[in-house]
């Protein structure tokens, strides 16, 4: 083994071993609301006094954004990158602070790693609902992440057909307005918890779709569905439960679909034994440490669920940008009902 192999797996090991640390700077550095902040180039001072931090401690902590790509620095000023423009202010076209503030909410949790591994299940807080702040973040981060996700679905599937959609456990209907607004004769319902669909309400309003998206409230383990639907979309869902849970919930679905009707379950579906990509081996330990018992599933697990509820054989679609199932984080299963 040469000095350079060496070297490698050392700075690999560095890497792993220091996420953590950058994590928390991106954190920070988004809950302080920074990139606002250097929109336009400014000085460390100017940012301390507008983020009220100490003037050095900002200084450095610019740096370290300067030094990942997020800023610029020039003669001791700083501003946006490029990818900061892009997602990292509110509002941006890709805004990604949402997610990431939900991500920062993680943190603690986290830290239970040990007990979770030791108990194989996660470290439930005894406060078991979200602040106002934190299921914002989380919800409004599942719209940063799916604005680009729902235009991929649309480009692999034809929904032409579909008029009646039921988006289960919707969050802030990121999915249904896409849909909608892709095929004007669709009309859809967003089911989800009482407490999540006043977001979904602000979306759908900005979106200038109240006529064509109602509302349903409910426990998505045991509340009823409805039925007459001719599409049913559940996206990002089964990690949060167990296997026989998903299957109770696909067997509803099922039930709730019209006869040829579709259901779309997008998930973090793997192949077996596969261990690409890295990502969503990752997410199965955030699953762990953040639920009694999430995990991310196989292509072939989510097959005999929707085949023992009734449905015809059904096709994988990849909505990653790479189009080799293994190189994306994301697959969809598409069944319909015979």
């Amino acid at each position: 083994m040469s000095n350079l192999d060496i070297d490698q797996m050392i700075r690999r090991l560095d890497d792993l071993a220091q996420g953590y640390q950058w994590s928390q700077v991106l954190f920070r550095a988004v809950h302080a609301d920074i990139f606002t902040h250097t929109r336009n180039w400014n000085t460390s001072e100017a940012v301390a006094t507008a983020v009220k931090w100490d003037a050095r401690a900002t200084r450095m902590m610019l740096d370290a954004l300067a030094s990942q790509g997020l800023l610029e620095k020039e003669r001791g000023r700083y501003r946006n990158s490029p990818v900061a423009a892009q997602c990292l202010l509110p509002g941006a076209p890709s805004d990604q602070t949402h997610i990431l503030r939900h991500k920062a909410y993680g943190w603690d949790t986290w830290g239970q790693l040990e007990t979770a591994l030791q108990t194989g299940t996660g470290v439930l807080r005894e406060e078991k609902t979200r602040s106002d702040e934190e299921l914002r973040a989380f919800i409004c981060g599942m719209a940063d992440v799916g604005r680009q996700s729902a235009q991929r679905i649309l480009e692999a599937l034809d929904l032409s057909k579909c008029k009646n959609l039921l988006d289960i456990g919707a969050g802030p209907g990121t999915y249904a307005i896409a849909f909608c607004k892709a095929h004007p004769e669709m009309r859809a319902t967003l089911f989800d918890l009482e407490d999540v669909l006043p977001i979904a309400r602000e979306e759908v309003e900005a979106a200038g779709l109240e006529d064509r998206i109602s509302y349903r409230a409910g426990d998505l383990t045991t509340d009823s569905f409805g039925s007459g639907f001719d599409l049913i979309f559940v996206s990002n869902i089964i990690h949060s439960y167990d296997e026989a849970t998903n299957r109770a919930l696909v067997q509803r679905c099922h039930d709730a679909l019209s006869s040829g009707g579709m259901l779309i379950i997008k998930d973090f579906l793997v192949d077996a034994d596969a261990v690409e990509p890295a990502f969503n081996f990752l997410f199965a330990l955030h699953m762990l440490v953040h639920t009694e018992a999430g995990d991310i599933y196989t292509t072939a697990q989510v097959a005999d669920w929707t085949r023992e509820a009734g449905f015809a054989d059904g096709d994988y679609h990849a909505l990653a940008p790479q189009v080799r199932a293994l190189t994306s984080q994301t697959r969809m299963w598409c069944v319909t009902k015979p």
